[in-house]
């Protein structure tokens, strides 16, 4: 913070007196605003009058964060734009950054999203030239925050992870405890409950060891939401009621209403519906009070549910209709920050490319030298190392393991090192990127180690350590630990800062195994304990969490489900839009297992996603399907099968090869058979060979859940597939048109026409309304599939569906 310049040997008492109010003001500010905005008010009047340039600026920039959190939005800007320039004048480049921050968190207050970005990625810079931590920490926690407003809720959680490892490293407390919160409401609204819940149980007690009294009622509100999410309604309700009278004690009435709402849905779920009609309806009159419009639509929502129930249908009616129209408002300004945001990041990319091309030729370059030195050298040992990375390989690695507990060593050290969320790399920034990255990664792991210690790649990304002549698990730990701080620096890839984690599990000879294969598997257990926090260290138990042992379990069922043939399809038709006649069916994979029951596919799809299963998952579902319409086409001969494809799947080399097999061993011609393939895979160029191999062989393509990216539309007439099909999130807000309001319909509209004109049929998924069919219709779109049509059904409900429609 900025004090007297060094040439200032004897301040005056009144430069003192304003760094003294100006420290005052820093501490209070998360905890009393208004007594915060006194001392920073004061502390600048001080400041101007007795010509202290440096504190004026710093006392302006506390009052700009007194009036945020007062909700002054205008006179928080006027504050924080003094603040701003006054400090690029002084040269406090700390001061600077965070006037910076400031400005970007009122732009986006006050729905200015675009230069709320902007302001976020220079502060973000500013502060990582100046290896300001904790800079660093709020400016990635502010950039989170922003895309949980725009819905995105992903890259809202890549941003609070690398907020929170950063406050965990310089151990900020309440920083710590705010990027938890932000990364649990992230991981609730991917639907990832019990993530969601481990992190806000762990956030609750540090809160509440802090006496972090605000952010302890928060958490009891969010935790309430989870286990309502994860059907524990009674640990919901108890957490609800403990969440408002936390709420109510504090006076904190935008919490109290949102634990309200929960209250009223716990309620609903038990069937409680005068109270549950009660709690709704205060926290509605809440709500409006305070005018924060998603809580008022939400009180509306779950206000109509429980009337229903009830039998109040014309009031139901009354509410559900009112949450429709906020949420359509909610939804169309979501869309327009959105294009606001996308303009702030093509400007930055635009900026970047041609740095990051050249740094890319540059390693281009470098590795290929490098290759050409080598390559005698690798011809000799090849069969023992990885030849991406140039690190032992598993069988190399095994084989020294296995002579290292039979030598002199009393004790040895295993590390299985998994490095977390890297199929996100390779799915966003594509397979050389994640090449690339591996590659630093086996490079950090090689520093780390001491000489005859020995490290290898299992594969993928997956890395195993050999620590020889260690004493204890404590030395163990703390190598692993070194070992995690070096991947935790970030890594320069094409042009990109990225920060990289790991979940790294530990066993020790002999006291977790005395043999090679007990060991690998101990050390493995081990490390899938670890994933449950990420970024951290877990050493053998006998007994690991129930929770890893079940995900460890679903996998297992799973590799035994395709042989025990529990995998089920059900279909959902997909129609002509003017006739509503079927024309073909998609095929949604379901799973009968054993003990559990029928499992939706987000239970287990991730599972064989992350794991080597996706492939013969995939595999499976194709031959079932060909299977099934096979049987079908005796009786609707022109009916066709619409099967969603994984990335997986494409990156086996012999998978058109495969597609075609299938067709043939069930008597169908490639016309039967559509390709359902995500957007984001689709703009990945590495997959392009397969994809040309496909339509050579005269199948169909269709781009799934299109709508849901920012690249896409200028490509769109050179992707390799014949039908686009909509996203179903632009189906549900597409409304007509009425004053003061917008909606997804020029969107839409514009999705339609230009597919069609590059020669695309166009399908609109999620289809739930007459009104949305007729609109659709009226712009000539192809066909339709949602609920309006038909829910997904098995095989034999739907032969009856298509006995009633098919002609």
């Amino acid at each position: 913070m900025p004090h007297p310049a060094p040439g200032t040997p004897n301040p005056p008492e009144d430069w003192r007196r304003v760094d003294a109010l100006n420290d005052e003001a820093d501490a209070v500010l998360m905890s009393s605003m208004l007594r915060a905005q006194e001392l920073a008010h004061e502390a600048y009047t001080l400041a101007v009058s007795s010509g202290y340039a440096a504190g004026a600026a710093r006392a302006g920039m506390l009052r700009g964060y007194g009036h945020y959190f007062l909700g002054r939005f205008e006179d928080a800007r006027t504050d924080f734009e003094g603040s701003l320039e006054r400090a690029a004048a002084l040269g406090l480049r700390a001061l600077e950054a965070r006037s910076l921050n400031g400005l970007a968190i009122t732009d986006v207050q006050t729905g200015q999203f675009g230069r709320g970005l902007e302001r976020h990625l220079a502060c973000l810079r500013l502060v990582q030239s100046m290896h300001d931590d904790l800079g660093q920490c709020r400016s990635l926690n502010n950039i989170g925050n922003l895309y949980i407003n725009l819905k995105e809720h992903e890259r809202a959680l890549k941003y609070h992870l690398d907020a929170l490892d950063i406050a965990t490293r310089i151990a900020h407390p309440i920083m710590i405890s705010s990027a938890s919160i932000n990364a649990a409401i992230d991981y609730h609204d991917l639907e990832q409950y019990d993530e969601a819940l481990r992190l806000n149980e762990r956030s609750l007690q540090r809160a509440r060891d802090g006496d972090l009294r605000q952010h302890e009622c928060l958490l009891l509100a969010n935790i309430a939401a989870n286990l309502l999410g994860l059907g524990r309604a009674d640990e919901a309700l108890r957490s609800a009621q403990a969440a408002i009278a936390l709420s109510e004690e504090l006076g904190d009435q935008e919490n109290l209403c949102d634990s309200l709402v929960t209250m009223g849905r716990v309620l609903r779920h038990q069937g409680r519906l005068p109270e549950a009609h009660a709690a709704l309806e205060r926290a509605l009159h809440l709500a409006e009070t305070l005018n924060i419009i998603p809580r008022v639509d939400a009180a509306h929502e779950h206000l109509s549910l429980v009337l229903e129930a009830q039998g109040a249908y014309a009031a139901a009616l009354h509410h559900a209709r009112t949450h429709d129209r906020i949420s359509q408002q909610l939804t169309a300004d979501v869309l327009l920050h959105k294009s606001q945001v996308l303009a702030a990041q093509l400007q930055v990319e635009r900026l970047e490319h041609r740095a990051a091309e050249e740094r890319l030729r540059n390693q281009e370059l470098a590795q290929a030298n490098a290759a050409l030195q080598l390559a005698q050298e690798r011809l000799a040992y090849q069969a023992q190392h990885d030849a991406l990375t140039g690190l032992l390989n598993r069988a190399a690695f095994e084989g020294a393991l296995q002579a290292a507990v039979q030598g002199p060593d009393t004790t040895l050290g295993v590390l299985f090192i998994d490095l977390d969320h890297f199929k996100q790399v390779n799915d966003t920034l594509g397979h050389p990127v994640g090449d690339a990255l591996l590659i630093q990664v086996a490079e950090r792991l090689s520093v780390c180690v001491r000489d005859g210690d020995l490290v290898a790649r299992q594969g993928g990304d997956e890395f195993t350590v050999l620590l020889r002549n260690v004493q204890a698990h404590a030395d163990v730990e703390a190598a692993a630990q070194r070992i995690l701080d070096a991947l935790s620096a970030p890594m320069d890839l094409v042009g990109r800062a990225l920060v990289v984690t790991a979940s790294i599990g530990i066993a020790l000879f002999p006291h977790d195994g005395t043999d090679v294969t007990t060991l690998q598997k101990h050390a493995d257990l081990a490390m899938y304990h670890a994933k449950r926090d990420r970024r951290s260290v877990r050493r053998f138990q006998p007994v690991l969490g129930d929770a890893a042992l079940a995900r460890l379990e679903l996998e297992q069922d799973l590799r035994a489900a395709l042989d025990r043939d529990e995998l089920r399809l059900h279909y959902q038709p997909i129609v002509a839009s003017d006739t509503l006649a079927p024309v073909a069916v998609e095929a949604l994979v379901r799973w009968q297992h054993p003990t559990l029951g029928l499992l939706p596919p987000g239970r287990f799809v991730p599972v064989a996603e992350e794991s080597d299963l996706m492939v013969g998952v995939g595999e499976w579902v194709l031959r079932a399907a060909c299977r099934q319409l096979q049987v079908w086409r005796a009786r609707w001969p022109d009916l066709r099968v619409s099967v969603n494809v994984a990335p997986r799947q494409f990156a086996q080399p012999d998978f058109a090869a495969f597609v075609e097999r299938t067709l043939a061993a069930h008597d169908l011609d490639a016309g039967a058979l559509e390709l359902e393939v995500t957007e984001s895979a689709v703009m990945d160029d590495h997959g392009m060979p397969q994809y040309e191999a496909l339509l050579r062989a005269g199948l169909h393509l269709a781009i799934d859940d299109f709508g849901t990216g920012y690249s896409s539309m200028s490509r769109l007439f050179q992707l390799p597939a014949q039908v686009l099909k909509i996203d179903r999130s632009l189906i549900t807000d597409l409304v007509a048109p009425r004053e003061g309001h917008r909606s997804s319909r020029p969107i839409v509209r514009s999705l339609i026409t230009f597919a069609r004109e590059s020669g695309l049929q166009v399908v609109a998924e999620g289809v739930e309304h007459e009104e949305q069919l007729q609109t659709l219709r009226a712009w000539q779109c192809d066909r339709v599939q949602g609920y309006f049509v038909a829910r997904p059904a098995p095989p034999e409900e739907l032969e009856v569906w298509l006995e009633r429609h098919a002609r």
